[in-house]
């Protein structure tokens, strides 16, 4: 199958996932309002970062190295398996020293999540290793709908979902499913020759690349949360969570061909063709945040309701970081790659930065300002792509 059917199947069968997720935030907040719609993105959020956490960024390195010959698929899902059994330890004390929860049911409940999201993340990975890259949509959909189909059960019964011990219980279902198909399509898969096994230096030092970019991105996002949380509230949480959850609307598509170009970049490096449709990404979204400001003067609530007044122009900043923050996702993919993870460490490095000096400085309160920091930090990641592309281009022997 050629790239182009290969990634619009994605789209069909991932897009289900996406907008299922997207169904999931816009029910809660029609339902419950911005608060409880706030907490369930914040609870999303919690264990997708843990999840990071956890993950030690495997994920990537153990499909790098199996893919590339140089380990043997029986002992990768030896180190994945290892690694979801430490996730569970890390969600449980993360519950404890985070809510309070020693002793309780919510501890294991925030630990099974964690652990069944590291367990899809490794597993979703190594289902791309079969030429039916439709496998991986499905793996990669399932959780998201049980997710949307979970949420749609708690608006349409008496359970409380103000209190985060719900949410944990919906994602450990879900991933814990999504992984169990994932485990399934392994046992009838193949891997790749192997012709020398990598040891544990090669594999930490692509991991740990990998790891830290998912965990500073991760991190970035719920430290923003709280900080939302803290200095505007619970309902402007609700507004920015939203308009963030709409933001990746145009970055799913991203994701969805994410895996596929990693696999297709490995076999065929893609500098230059990935620098061209980073550009084209860029123009595009800048665009579409420029007509959604525009719009925002007759539709300033999203059509949500008082409530959401004024994430209209939110969502406009949001979606010019989010122009940003496309071309350093497929930049990232290129540059993965070519076995040069740790670009995307330094960009994560730099969103810091900038996120930490926005914090320090006494810039005006209200969403608008945090949507424009983060924007502004997105723009700041990407920019260090831009610069190693310079480099590189100076220095052809510079990319392998």
């Amino acid at each position: 199958m050629s790239l182009r059917r290969e990634i619009l199947l994605s789209f069909w069968i991932q897009g289900a996932g996406a907008a299922s997720v997207l169904l999931a935030a816009l029910l809660l907040g029609a339902t419950f309002g911005p608060e409880v719609q706030g907490g369930f993105s914040r609870a999303k959020a919690e264990i997708e970062f843990i999840a990071a956490v956890a993950l030690f960024g495997l994920p990537q390195a153990l499909f790098f190295h199996v893919k590339s010959g140089r380990l043997g698929l029986t002992r990768a899902l030896r180190f994945a398996f290892r690694s979801v059994l430490i996730a569970l330890a890390i969600g449980a004390c993360y519950a404890v020293v985070r809510h309070g929860r020693a002793g309780s049911l919510d501890a294991l409940l925030l630990g099974l999540a964690v652990a069944a999201c590291v367990a899809h993340g490794q597993l979703r990975a190594m289902t791309l290793l079969s030429p039916r890259t439709e496998w991986f949509g499905l793996v990669t959909a399932a959780p998201q709908v049980v997710i949307f189909l979970l949420v749609a059960a708690v608006c349409a019964g008496s359970v409380n979902a103000a209190v985060a011990p719900v949410w944990w219980t919906t994602f450990a279902v879900a991933f814990g499913l999504g992984a169990g198909l994932a485990w399934q399509r392994l046992r009838r898969s193949t891997a790749p020759r192997v012709v020398g096994e990598v040891g544990w230096r090669s594999l930490a030092h692509y991991g740990l690349a990998a790891w830290l970019t998912a965990v500073l991105f991760t991190a970035a996002v719920l430290v923003m949360q709280h900080v939302v949380e803290t200095s505007n509230g619970p309902a402007a949480l609700g507004q920015f969570t939203l308009a963030m959850t709409l933001v990746q609307v145009p970055l799913t598509p991203i994701g969805y061909a994410a895996p596929l170009l990693f696999r297709r970049w490995m076999e065929h490096p893609g500098a230059a063709g990935s620098r061209r449709w980073a550009r084209i990404l860029f123009v595009l979204l800048v665009g579409v945040a420029m007509v959604v400001w525009a719009a925002a003067a007759t539709w300033p609530d999203l059509g949500m309701g008082p409530a959401y007044d004024g994430a209209t122009r939110a969502l406009a900043v949001l979606l010019a970081g989010g122009a940003a923050e496309a071309a350093s996702r497929l930049l990232t993919i290129q540059a993965s790659a070519s076995g040069l993870p740790w670009i995307a460490v330094r960009a994560e490095c730099a969103r810091w930065a900038v996120l930490v000096i926005g914090w320090l400085l006494p810039v005006p309160g209200g969403l608008l300002a945090v949507a424009t920091i983060w924007s502004l930090a997105a723009a700041a990641a990407a920019l260090v792509f831009v610069v190693h592309a310079r480099t590189t281009s100076a220095s052809p022997a510079g990319v392998r």
